[in-house]
């Protein structure tokens, strides 16, 4: 291997671990206990637009029932659960590589959002919620918590 492969793989790794650390000090509780627990976490990404925020999460193999979007202020709140599929007959698995369980992941915004504007779109496994900031940044309202 190329000396500048080695270092460009152990740049990635020290960003991922720097992430990781980061991510395990702001963990509210219920992150943390699924942390713990070796829950698995969905992957996200949080655009910030010039009126809204726009979150993307993959929940693969979940339907609307299977977790809760809950819109605090400057706080999103996304927790849920995904269980393995029942198979009719006893099954034997060669490899189980996909996670299952308790997940929550919070999301702090840079600004209070709109609780009443709040959009969410499931599709293919891709769960979009589409955040409205709050005029003028008034104080936000109390907690409210949408089920999608």
């Amino acid at each position: 291997m190329p000396r500048s492969d080695a270092m460009r793989d152990i740049l990635r790794l020290q960003e991922r671990m720097n992430r990781l650390f980061e991510e395990s000090l702001s963990r509210p509780e219920d992150e943390e206990a699924a942390f713990a627990a070796g829950a698995w976490s969905p992957t996200a990404d949080l655009l910030e637009l010039s009126d809204r925020f726009v979150l993307q999460v993959d929940l693969p193999g979940l339907g609307r029932d299977d977790f809760q979007l809950e819109v605090d202020g400057t706080h999103v709140r996304l927790k849920g659960t995904r269980r393995m599929e029942r198979h009719p007959t006893p099954a034997h698995f060669d490899r189980v590589e996909r996670s299952y369980g308790f997940f929550a992941r919070t999301f702090q915004l840079t600004c209070p959002i709109d609780e009443t504007g709040v959009t969410t779109e499931l599709v293919d496994g891709l769960l979009q919620v589409e955040l409205p900031k709050r005029a003028g940044g008034a104080a936000p309202s109390r907690s409210r918590r949408r089920r999608v």
